[in-house]
């Protein structure tokens, strides 16, 4: 009886063994499998400008397609093109402004990624107006209100420099809703009176 137990075990023992090097075959050969494998394409759907992006997507708003992308299709881009432009020429002069509350100075970059109702759109826009955009924020937030006809007059340039560049119809100058005038400020505008 003793053999046949002691048999039993060693049976048992080489079945354990037996199993634990083909479990261990059979996770070299996945490893080695899964590394053979290329990574998985990003499975995120292009942005609202397709392949757009960034610099790329300046250049085409400004008159330089790109190859494959016929004129036709860019004009219909301007429309939501319009509202990323706004959107970050604002959170260029909004960073200015606190800095300038906190009485930091930061380095403004040219790329945001701007949020739309079809998707993150990663925008870009040229340094000059970008420094001139931050400076005015900055400026608004230091400078007392009777020096800030200057600042108002450089921001509108600005904007009005990236729009047309752009080709996109600014409505009203930025000064109007980043810096609006104080109450007290606004010209009224009294109609004649009729005889």
């Amino acid at each position: 009886m003793s053999a046949f137990i002691a048999m039993g075990l060693l049976v048992l023992l080489v079945f354990i063994i037996y199993l634990l090097d083909r479990v261990n075959t059979l996770e070299k050969e996945t490893r080695r499998f899964s590394q053979s494998l290329k990574p998985p394409q990003d499975l995120t759907p292009p942005g609202p400008f397709g392949a757009l992006s960034a610099k790329k997507l300046w250049d085409a708003m400004t008159g330089r397609v790109p190859e494959g992308l016929e004129p036709s299709a860019v004009d219909e881009m301007r429309a939501l093109y319009e509202m990323v432009l706004h959107k970050h020429v604002d959170a260029i002069f909004q960073e200015g402004v606190k800095d300038g509350q906190r009485g930091m100075l930061g380095e403004p970059k040219n790329t945001k990624v701007i949020t739309t109702a079809r998707g993150p759109v990663e925008s870009w826009l040229p340094s000059a107006q970008v420094n001139t955009l931050y400076k005015c924020g900055l400026d608004s937030a230091q400078l007392p209100p009777d020096q800030l006809a200057a600042v108002r007059a450089a921001l509108d340039e600005a904007g009005l420099t990236l729009y047309s560049k752009a080709m996109v119809n600014l409505a009203q100058p930025l000064s109007a809703s980043l810096m609006p005038l104080p109450a007290a400020e606004v010209p009224v505008l009294v109609a004649p009176v009729a005889p």
